[in-house]
């Protein structure tokens, strides 16, 4: 009860004191005006970070913990937030802002903010990997600050997991920070949703993902005290699966680009899906539910999987979020020329650039193929294996490999494109795997003899493996025609064949086309109330009048091709009559 203490009272705060804030905001002229590179269309408050901390502040002095890691880091957390505010009223350079983050960052980890030997037992190393952890989160949810509710709402999410999760384990300083900030987030989250009225500036998203990282990192302590280091781990990075997802997308999208990493711009997730045709506020809520789906599903592994099956499944899951960040980068948001990276530049790695897309298909396999053989394991002996297994596992586990990854690469796999997913390629991956699987039955016979592994185990692994790499490469069709918004003109397509099949992909696939297809009609009864990829055959040139009145249709595409054009005189005229464009597809090839 102590925790839901701390996340109500900091939530009723926050909640009372952002109306004052913007109150006082607009009374002072502390706004800001549209600008190219923001999203909203009026005038807004600013300084919403205040109300953050206050409430946070509150909240900790009144029923939090006070021993002196603790105050260390609420002290520390308030320097920053100082930074922030002192950067939203000023405007520092980009430098003195990062060294000021350093400077804090450092000061935290000297007086016990940092990873526990549990982790890491080299201190060496510890303490400038918690100094990076600290800055990259910090800026991670500073950068996720770019559109109405989006860094608050993951805070908000990212809070709550991790105080339910140290609830669960009974470690209450954690859960008590998590909780209060959780708490905080949600109460301004109220006023900060699209469309807002008011932001957090600097000094709520800098106090807010500096606090964020240093209760992941305390987290990780007390559970590694009590559990295996992966499950340790495992909650923080599931809770912040939005702010890392979003900051190495846009890091690797700016490098290989030739743009500064610290360079401003509409280039992350959530601008990308809003170019795809979401509306912010559904491009937020998309980014708001892989950031609940990642901190609850990683909490649910903690506590009901084995570290062995914890692994796998973030394997899984580390490999969508590779194939939803490669789709979403594939979105043209730079503007002009572009220009050559310092990548491309390098006479050695310029030519490994010029092959990675290949790269990231062999290490996505690479993912794919060890989770389906460890995950084989699992299933055969039913998520328990011995020492010795596990042993096995891991011996046998780098011939696996380079066997299957080869039969990969002789079969094709690795000139293809995942975006135009073929039954060919279904079929070369059914070869692929299976040729895979047989060689590497006979390498474990000859390298450790016919009664070295169960036959099951082989069995199970190339089903999961032919189910994973496969499964992987249909992600990309799935985003591109899921993950796109539903605006634009709606048209009826004549013809339910093969015309129309292809003329319905295209519309889909192409985002220079302003089209959303309603349906289908067609003059064969047999074709009546069919579907082709979702669009229902709605019924027959007869029904085209009431079809355009009742879906308020703007155009009508012929997509028949074979036969004459004086069969749809009728269709023109009646298209015509009611001021609805109509146009017939031609072939691509004329005979």
């Amino acid at each position: 009860m102590h925790l839901v203490y701390a996340f109500i009272s900091a939530l009723v705060l926050a909640a009372l004191a952002t109306p004052v804030v913007i109150w006082l905001a607009r009374r002072r002229g502390w706004v800001v005006v549209p600008r190219a590179d923001r999203w909203h269309k009026k005038p807004t408050a600013v300084y919403g970070g205040v109300a953050i901390f206050l409430a946070f502040l509150i909240t900790f002095l009144g029923l939090g913990p006070h021993d002196r890691v603790h105050l260390t880091l609420l002290a520390c957390a308030g320097a920053m937030f100082l930074l922030g505010l002192y950067d939203d009223a000023r405007e520092l350079k980009p430098q003195l802002k990062f060294l000021g983050q350093l400077v804090v960052a450092l000061v935290a980890v000297t007086q016990g903010v940092r990873l526990d030997q549990e982790i890491i037992p080299w201190a060496w190393l510890a303490v400038p990997l918690t100094v990076f952890w600290l800055v990259g989160v910090t800026n991670a949810v500073n950068i996720l600050d770019n559109m109405d509710g989006l860094s608050s709402g993951v805070v908000f999410s990212a809070g709550a997991v991790l105080a339910v999760s140290a609830g669960v384990q009974d470690f209450q300083g954690p859960g008590f920070i998590a909780a209060a900030l959780a708490g905080a987030a949600a109460g301004f989250l109220i006023y900060n949703f699209n469309p807002a009225k008011i932001f957090m500036g600097d000094c709520g998203s800098l106090f807010l993902g500096f606090t964020l990282a240093s209760v992941t990192v305390l987290s990780a302590n007390t559970a590694a005290e009590a559990s295996h280091l992966v499950m340790a781990l495992l909650v923080p990075v599931g809770a912040l699966v939005v702010p890392l997802f979003d900051t190495t997308l846009v890091s690797f999208q700016r490098t290989s680009h030739g743009r500064s990493i610290a360079q401003g711009g509409r280039d992350h997730s959530s601008h990308r899906l809003v170019f795809l045709g979401l509306s912010e506020r559904r491009a937020v809520l998309v980014l708001l539910a892989i950031s609940l789906l990642g901190g609850l599903g990683s909490l649910w592994l903690s506590r009901a999987a084995s570290p062995l099956t914890a692994l796998v499944v973030a394997s899984l899951i580390a490999v969508a979020l590779a194939a939803f960040g490669i789709y979403l980068g594939e979105v043209k948001v730079y503007e002009g020329e572009r220009k050559v990276s310092w990548l491309e530049k390098s006479p050695i790695l310029g030519r490994v650039f010029l092959f990675k897309k290949q790269m990231l298909q062999i290490m996505a396999d690479l993912v794919l193929v060890s989770a389906a053989f460890a995950a084989a394991w699992l299933l055969r002996f039913e998520g328990q294996l011995t020492n010795w297994e596990l042993g096995l596992l891991a011996q046998s586990l780098p011939w696996l490999l380079v066997i299957k990854l080869s039969c990969f690469w002789f079969f094709g796999l690795y000139r293809g494109q995942w975006r135009y997913l073929s039954v060919y390629d279904l079929v070369q991956m059914g070869k692929a795997a299976l040729a895979g699987s047989l060689l590497t039955v006979l390498a474990f016979v000859l390298l450790y003899g016919p009664q070295g592994f169960s036959r099951a185990v082989m069995v199970i692994d190339l089903m999961l493996t032919y189910v994973f790499v496969a499964g992987a490469r249909g992600l990309m069709r799935i985003f591109r025609e899921k993950v796109r918004g539903r605006g634009g003109r709606p048209v009826l397509i004549m013809g339910a064949g093969d015309g129309g099949e292809l003329l319905l992909r295209e519309l889909r696939n192409n985002p220079a086309y302003d089209y959303v297809p309603v349906g289908f009609i067609d003059d064969d009864p047999a074709k009546a109330g069919r579907l082709i990829h979702g669009v229902k055959v709605l019924g027959s040139r007869a029904d085209l009048p009431h079809l355009i009145q009742t879906h308020a249709v703007e155009r009508v595409f012929i997509a028949i091709l074979s036969a004459p054009a004086e069969r749809f005189a009728d269709v023109h005229d009646l298209c015509a009559q009611r001021g609805v464009e109509c146009t017939r597809i031609q072939p691509i090839i004329k005979l």
